[in-house]
């Protein structure tokens, strides 16, 4: 049965620390990768703007170097301090607002709030521990048939991850460690499936391993039910990770925005 999340139910917490020497940032003037000007708007405002929009999201909560970089973001969001790790700040975040908490990514600048509550009914309705979301190869490349991306190929299809993960539950904290293996080896697919088990690996090289097989062989080895929600915009799998990326987001955000019209 599907659910609709409760209004005001989760909290979101941006993940928005800038790394040192941020290529994409140097190229772009700024200092933080999520401040990088779209179209009017940083990064980070657009995420916050989705958050903000979003009804299921009831307090929003920024994870950053510097609580500074925050001071043109409006509504300004609460800080939460960035640890030397994506798993650490996770982690920490998690203990200190607790679940149900969304984690997103503060350069993912064409989200929206369609799509966050898509997901988080998904995950509702998948009923997990932890859920992560994934936009399959088919809808990504029918929108973009240009756009790169490292695809995990299951039995259905590739498939991309969205940066949209999703705690519901105190055990989720159980799955963080394999949120490593998740970083570490996201651009090499094998490495991933062998962190997972032996027989896994043998079924993925066969193109045999279903995404939900995937699912219940991993939640047996982090000992907490793990799910993967399928994203059904293409959008959902774009961020704004390399100069091509950054490109393409301002490229589909100005398609987005109405002409003005000037009287003469």
């Amino acid at each position: 049965m599907t659910g609709t999340p409760m209004t005001g139910a989760w909290t979101a917490l941006v993940l928005a620390a800038g790394r040192p020497n941020d290529p994409l940032a140097l190229a772009e003037g700024v200092s933080n990768k999520t401040l990088i000007d779209i179209c009017g708007k940083p990064v980070l405002q657009r995420v916050i703007d989705a958050l903000d929009a979003a009804p299921s999201v009831g307090r929003v909560v920024t994870a950053i170097e510097d609580a500074a970089l925050l001071d043109g973001i409006s509504p300004r969001p609460e800080v939460a301090r960035a640890a030397d790790s994506v798993v650490g700040t996770v982690t920490s975040g998690l203990e200190q607002l607790g679940p149900p908490l969304l984690i997103v990514t503060g350069d993912h600048g064409l989200l929206t709030a369609d799509m966050v509550e898509e997901f988080l009914a998904g995950a509702l309705e998948k009923g997990a521990s932890a859920s992560i979301g994934l936009a399959s190869e088919h809808v990504i490349k029918a929108a973009y048939p240009e756009v790169r991306r490292t695809y995990l190929k299951f039995a259905e299809g590739g498939f991309s991850g969205c940066n949209l993960f999703a705690l519901a539950r105190p055990d989720a904290a159980d799955a963080l460690g394999f949120w490593q293996e998740i970083d570490r080896n996201r651009k090499n697919p094998l490495k991933l499936i062998r962190s997972v088990d032996i027989k896994a690996v043998a079924l993925y090289a066969m193109g045999k391993l279903g995404l939900d097989n995937a699912m219940v062989r991993l939640s047996r080895k982090l000992g907490v039910p793990v799910a993967a929600i399928q994203m059904s915009q293409a959008e959902a799998a774009i961020d704004v990770d390399k100069p091509d990326d950054l490109i393409l987001v301002r490229k589909i955000i100005e398609a987005r925005q109405p002409l003005s019209l000037t009287s003469e």
